[in-house]
């Protein structure tokens, strides 16, 4: 007895790839939330009336400077500058193109700030961002 072939449709679709792709998109996006929200420590940000944000937005390595002076890489603590060296170096051969945002509170003596960006020209980083707080209209901008 002959079987009759059966017809395949054409038309059908395959979702199994396509619900894989939704599901690392989800992992991707709520760890990427994870480490942007992680790398900020709580400072009080300088307001400054013209800041700007800048249009390029390039890996950055994030190091906080607490007003006690207290050095952070991101939310990691580091004991001094020589271990922020390290600590940057380590991203920056991860990533060699990552630049540095640094934050620092409004309260931080200018020397920590500069003793950290001494360190950071050392290890050849000379693109800054500086966080600051742009108030909206009608703000008072705090000195």
């Amino acid at each position: 007895m002959k079987m009759p072939a059966i017809e395949e449709d054409a038309s059908s679709f395959n979702m199994a790839p396509m619900i894989d792709m939704v599901f690392q998109l989800l992992i991707f996006f709520m760890v990427e939330s994870h480490f942007s929200t992680m790398q900020n420590i709580d400072l009080q940000i300088p307001t400054a009336a013209h800041a700007v944000v800048p249009k390029e937005r390039a890996e950055r390595v994030v190091v906080n400077i607490r007003a006690d002076g207290n050095i952070f890489c991101g939310d990691q603590p580091a004991a001094d500058v020589l271990e922020l060296k390290k600590m940057v170096k380590a991203y920056r051969d991860l990533i060699p193109d990552a630049r540095i945002y640094l934050r620092a509170d409004r309260e931080t003596p200018h020397g920590a700030v500069r003793k950290v960006m001494g360190a950071m020209s050392e290890l050849g980083i000379d693109d800054f961002i500086i966080g600051a707080f742009k108030p909206s209209e009608g703000q008072q901008v705090n000195p």
